[in-house]
């Protein structure tokens, strides 16, 4: 039977500047998106009750009143179909999104205490940029010293948090990658410096 083992997530915190302190300290937590509360959930599940209804509305009369013919009853049925079904999704996919990040935290509580650092380099990034072109996440692909290599994530905490182009790490800028030996399902954080920062 195949393994269902997963890699770790890793992730990255952009700090202000990384020091080569011998005596830093992991994270006390995972700098991770906010999601929608409980609240937030059964607003956005109203708004997308009324959506349903509206699609199912407008679908019921394509098929009850006089239309152009069957392809035109068929194809706005399909489009009206996916409005009422893609609110729903967007509720799934954050809910899933947030019990994910709520099982991250858990394991990183648990391995922080035994996790260690070692110092790496950037060999890639790839950022994901906004209409206006600010960057909106970034990846960064680090090379450690042992030849390990691993890629991770940057997403804004909050959804007004932004981001400057000179914000984004370079290829070669070095990072301090928080892992914890014998725990390969623990999160592993990689801390690297904001290079906008001057001194």
């Amino acid at each position: 039977m195949p393994s269902t083992t997963t890699a770790p997530r890793s992730i990255v915190h952009l700090v202000e500047r990384l020091d080569t302190d011998p005596g830093a300290t992991p994270p006390a937590a995972l700098l991770l998106p906010r999601r929608l509360g409980t609240g937030g959930r059964i607003a956005f599940a109203l708004v997308s009750l009324a959506a349903t209804a509206g699609a199912a509305t407008g679908i019921a009369l394509l098929w009850t009143e006089q239309t152009p013919g069957l392809w035109f009853s068929v194809l706005f049925s399909v489009l009206l179909g996916a409005l009422g079904l893609v609110p729903w999704l967007v509720l799934l996919g954050s809910i899933t999104a947030a019990r994910e990040d709520v099982e991250a935290q858990a394991a990183w509580r648990t391995a922080r205490g035994r996790a260690t650092p070692v110092a790496g380099r950037v060999t890639a990034r790839r950022t994901q940029l906004a209409e206006e072109g600010t960057p909106t996440s970034f990846e960064l692909d680090v090379e450690l010293p042992d030849g390990g290599r691993l890629t991770a994530e940057w997403q804004p905490e909050r959804a007004s948090q932004r981001l400057l182009q000179t914000q984004v790490p370079g290829v070669g800028s070095p990072v301090r990658v928080w892992r914890t030996a014998g725990m390969p399902e623990a999160p592993v954080v990689v801390e690297v410096g904001d290079p906008s920062v001057v001194g």
